[in-house]
């Protein structure tokens, strides 16, 4: 392609939640985008195949956003015939790279085998990616991690003015992932007793994406870590291990609806609150869903029967998630454990270092509650994610696949 010119891209994506911002925000980078003419197509719609059927005539490029495979691939198998018989080339995403019980990484592999991806875009390091998807392309598995919608994402109001001294949003991680990092390190600042006191508020609540932002603009810090698992698997094979194990602890235990069950589709229809309300009442009782049964699960219990003793993979399964560029955008101090984060934040410079054990908690807490280090901290990773992790930075880099 000439580099002055704009291609035709199909764009698919599933509109089924308003509650992952980072589907909202690449979906507005591509559209936002002047080097590409989109044609968007939400493949939960009833006209998605004669959309596509118009849409894939003449386009240079299609590109399947993580909605169309992040929770669950239901809504993208049924054009997986249609997809491989396209003229262009064509660029997968990938939600959720790790084995969950509802989402696993198999059924990811069987639809992206039918489909015959040129590219994959994987959210982790390469090394990883390599592994998950490098079997499936028919080109290369690219490098593309999260990035910063500054658009949604933004300062507001200065950090002395913000409410919370560390706030957090965010789901806790089952037990099946065999890492428990990210649940320990919001159950330390949530029961931790600070002095002098600080204002800390942590939970599960979801927002939408205007909300998540707004929350983060009235938090001096947030704490998290790397997005994944050190364990990552093609076939699933330990997560399907836990899942007959979790069924034998509930035999006779009630009604235990699957994550795999075709009343799948339908919750995914309801709006929020209603699906908020149902996983409620599925929590207890004699019909429960599988979700809920699993988050009730034994943590330590899992890790001993099913990950004690096993050797790491040769690659690095974590990486950066959106909400590390969401938490730079808004000029949020983030307290990391320590990690690569796809070696693109640099610990002390862009985020406040915690060791796994929590043994320097004290002294980072000191560098905390410095407002000028904090100042400090905030301006250079908003300046850093600025000049070279924006969405725009990264429809360019696919852009740039076509060119190549």
């Amino acid at each position: 392609m000439a580099g002055d010119s704009v291609a035709r891209v199909l764009v698919l994506h599933a509109q089924y939640t308003d509650r992952l911002s980072y589907y909202d925000d690449w979906l507005d980078a591509f559209r936002d985008s002047p080097l590409f003419d989109v044609t968007a197509v939400n493949i939960v719609s009833r006209t998605a195949r004669d959309d596509i059927v118009r849409a894939l005539t003449g386009s240079d490029l299609v590109v399947l956003l993580h909605s169309t495979n992040g929770d669950t691939t239901i809504y993208l198998e049924p054009f997986a015939e249609q997809l491989a018989d396209r003229t262009c080339p064509l660029l997968s995403f990938i939600g959720n790279e790790v084995n969950l019980p509802g989402s696993p990484i198999s059924a990811k592999r069987d639809v992206l085998r039918n489909i015959r991806p040129d590219y994959v875009a994987t959210q982790l390091l390469k090394e990883a990616g390599d592994y998950l998807w490098g079997d499936l392309v028919s080109k290369a598995v690219v490098e593309l991690p999260h990035a910063l919608n500054p658009a949604a994402f933004r300062p507001g109001q200065p950090q002395a003015d913000r409410p919370i001294d560390i706030g957090v949003r965010a789901v806790r991680y089952l037990p099946h992932l065999g890492d428990s990092d990210r649940n320990a390190l919001h159950d330390f600042f949530d029961s931790h007793t600070f002095a002098p006191d600080l204002e800390v508020d942590i939970s599960t609540q979801r927002f939408d994406r205007d909300g998540w932002a707004a929350f983060l603009q009235s938090c001096k810090a947030t704490v998290s870590s790397e997005a994944g698992t050190w364990w990552l698997e093609r076939d699933d094979a330990t997560i399907e291990a836990i899942r007959a194990w979790t069924a034998a602890r509930m035999k006779g235990k009630g009604l235990v609806i699957a994550n795999d069950s075709a009343l799948r589709r339908l919750g995914h229809k309801l709006p929020w609150w209603m699906r908020a309300a149902l996983r409620k009442l599925m929590s207890a009782g004699p019909v429960r869903h599988e979700s809920t049964v699993t988050e009730d699960l034994p943590a330590d219990e899992i890790y001993e029967t099913f990950f004690v003793g096993r050797q790491r993979p040769a690659f690095y399964g974590k990486c950066i998630s959106s909400r590390h560029f969401d938490a730079a955008g808004t000029g949020t101090v983030q307290i990391l454990l320590e990690g690569r984060y796809n070696d693109i934040l640099e610990a002390g410079v862009h985020y406040l270092p915690l060791k796994e054990d929590f043994s320097n908690i004290d002294a980072v807490m000191d560098r905390f509650r410095d407002p000028v280090a904090r100042r400090e901290i905030a301006d250079a990773t908003l300046g850093l994610v600025m000049d070279h992790h924006t969405y725009a930075h990264r429809v360019k880099a696919v852009y740039a696949l076509l060119e190549s």
